[in-house]
C-alpha cells in the first residue's frame, strides 16, 4: 500500500514522499472520483437527503469535529457531511474549494495521533538517514587519506626529486662515469655502414624503379636492384630524375629518425605512430620492388616462347625475387631504425648528469600527473559527499512530515463529493442547465484540488 506523508499545517501540502505498508483499508475498489460528475439517474439521490431535515453543520461546531473523528470514518458518514455541506452552502464551487482544504487538515491533524502507525510509515525514511550517514563518513575517510597522506607524500616525493636535479646541476663532476666507450663505437661504426648500404640501395632501386630500362643482361635480380651507374644515368635523364634518385634514400632514412623520437615518446599512441610509419615505409619499398620484378618479368616475357601471362599484384607476392628486393630493403631499414635509436640513447649516456635530469625530469611529469588524477578524485568524493549530505538533510527533514496512505484520502474524498453531488442532484432547487454547469465547475474544483496533493509534503506544526 503507498504511503504519503503531510504536514498538519493550515496550507496545502508541498511536497509528498512515497513510501509502502502493509496496511490496507476498508474499501479499496472505489470507482474512480470522475463518475461522479455524471448524470445520474432517476433514483440516484436518498430520499432522506432529497427531503432535507438534516440539520445544518458547521466546521467549527462539536459535532463537526466528533463526526470527523469517528474512527472508522465509514462512507455514510462522509457521504452525509457532503450533502449536509453541500446544502449548507448551496453548492457553491468556490466554498466546496475550502471545505475540501479544512477537510484535509482535519484529516492530516487525525493521522498525526498514531504515532506507532507513524513510527512504522517512517522507517524506511530513518534507515535511509543511517545508510547515508555511513556512507558520508566512509566516503569523508577516502577523501581524508587523499587530502592528507597520499597527495603530501607525492608532493614530498616531487620535492625530493627536485631537490635531487638541483644537486645534480649544482655538482655535476659528482655524477660522472665512465662508460664502456667501445660498444658505441661498434654500434656507431655498424650504423654508419648500414647507412652507406642504404644509401646505395634506394638510389640503385629507385632509379631502376621509375627510369632504367632493362635489357636482357639485366634479368638477374642483382643487377637489377644495384646498379653503380644509377646516378651517371639519371644525370643523363635530366636534372628532375638525378634529385629524385639522391634524395630517395634521405625520405626512407628521415622515417628512421622518426621511428627514434616516437620511440621517445611515454604516451601509449607512440605505438600507433611507430607502426604508421612502419608501414609507409613497406608499402614505399613494395612498390619499388614490384616495379622491379615487374619490368623484370615483362623481359622474360618478351624474350620467351611460352604464353605468360600478365604479371599482377596477387603474382608477386608469389614472386621470390619481389620478396628479396622488400628484404634487402625494408628489413635492413627497420635494422637500421632500432639500431639509430639504441645508438643515440647510448650516447646520451656519456653525459649521465644530463641523463639523470633528463630521467628526473621525466619523474617530475609523472608525479604531477598522479597529483593531478589524486586531487580531480578528492574533488569527485567532495562532491559525492555534498549530494549525499544534501539527500540526508532532506531525509531528515522528511522525517518531520506526518505520513498517511494517499487512499484513504481518496476514499475520504470520493464519499463526502458522492453526498456533496447528491444534494445538488436531489436537493438543489436548479434548472437541467443550471445543474449541468454546475456539475462541471464542481468537477473542475476537485480535480485542481487533487492535483495539488500530487506526490508533496510540507513540516508538521508543533
Amino acid at each position: 500500500m503507498v504511503i504519503q506523508r503531510l504536514a498538519a499545517s493550515h496550507s496545502p501540502p508541498e511536497d509528498f514522499i512515497l513510501c509502502h505498508s502493509t496496511n490496507t483499508m476498508t474499501e479499496n475498489n472505489l470507482p474512480p472520483i470522475d463518475t461522479l460528475f455524471q448524470k445520474p439517474s432517476s433514483n440516484g439521490v436518498h430520499e432522506e437527503e432529497k427531503q432535507g431535515q438534516a440539520p445544518a453543520i458547521h466546521p467549527d461546531e462539536a459535532d463537526h469535529q466528533n463526526m470527523l473523528k469517528e474512527t472508522a470514518s465509514s462512507s455514510q458518514t462522509w457521504k452525509k457531511y457532503g450533502f449536509l455541506q453541500s446544502k449548507n452552502h448551496n453548492a457553491n464551487p468556490i466554498a466546496l474549494e475550502l471545505e475540501l482544504h479544512k477537510l484535509l487538515e482535519q484529516f492530516k491533524k487525525s493521522v498525526q495521533t498514531d504515532e506507532k502507525e507513524q513510527d512504522e510509515m517512517k522507517s524506511p525514511v530513518r534507515a535511509r538517514v543511517v545508510s547515508l550517514a555511513i556512507d558520508i563518513q566512509k566516503l569523508s575517510e577516502q577523501s581524508g587519506r587523499i587530502r592528507k597522506e597520499k597527495i603530501p607524500a607525492q608532493e614530498k616525493k616531487w620535492q625530493d626529486v627536485k631537490n635531487e636535479i638541483g644537486e645534480i646541476r649544482r655538482n655535476p663532476d659528482h655524477y660522472k662515469e665512465k662508460p664502456g666507450k667501445l660498444g658505441l663505437i661498434l654500434m656507431g661504426l655498424v650504423l654508419l655502414l648500414l647507412t652507406v648500404y642504404l644509401w646505395i640501395f634506394y638510389t640503385s632501386a629507385s632509379y631502376s624503379a621509375f627510369f632504367r630500362q632493362f635489357t636482357a643482361d639485366d634479368i638477374n635480380v642483382a643487377n637489377s636492384i644495384f646498379d653503380p651507374r644509377a646516378i651517371a644515368n639519371a644525370w643523363e635523364k635530366g636534372a628532375p630524375a638525378l634529385v629524385l634518385v639522391i634524395t630517395m634514400p634521405f625520405i626512407f632514412l628521415g622515417l628512421g629518425i622518426l621511428m627514434h623520437k616516437f620511440l621517445e615518446e611515454k604516451h601509449f599512441t607512440k605505438w600507433i605512430k611507430l607502426s604508421l610509419v612502419i608501414a609507409a615505409t613497406f608499402v614505399f619499398d613494395y612498390i619499388i620492388a614490384y616495379e622491379i620484378v615487374k619490368k623484370i618479368y615483362d623481359l622474360q616475357a618478351l624474350n620467351s616462347l611460352e604464353n605468360l601471362p600478365p604479371y599482377n599484384y596477387k603474382t608477386a607476392f608469389s614472386d621470390i625475387n619481389f620478396w628479396l628486393i622488400i628484404f634487402a630493403g625494408f628489413v635492413t631499414y627497420l635494422i637500421w631504425g632500432f639500431l639509430f635509436e639504441k645508438f643515440m640513447t647510448e650516447n646520451r649516456k656519456l653525459d649521465h648528469a644530463g641523463e639523470r635530469i633528463r630521467v628526473r625530469e621525466i619523474e617530475l611529469l609523472d608525479i604531477e600527473k598522479e597529483i593531478s588524477k589524486l586531487n580531480k578524485e578528492a574533488e569527485l568524493l567532495d562532491k559525492t559527499i555534498h549530494e549525499k549530505e544534501r539527500d540526508k538533510a532532506l531525509a531528515e527533514n522528511e522525517l518531520n512530515a506526518v505520513f498517511f496512505r494517499p487512499r484513504e484520502v481518496e476514499y475520504v474524498i470520493y464519499h463526502y463529493m458522492s453526498g456533496w453531488m447528491q444534494y445538488i442532484e436531489g436537493g438543489l432547487m436548479a434548472t437541467a442547465s443550471q445543474k449541468e454547469g454546475l456539475r462541471l465547475e464542481t468537477r473542475k474544483t476537485v480535480m485542481n484540488f487533487l492535483d495539488t496533493q500530487k506526490p508533496k509534503y510540507t513540516h508538521a506544526s508543533a
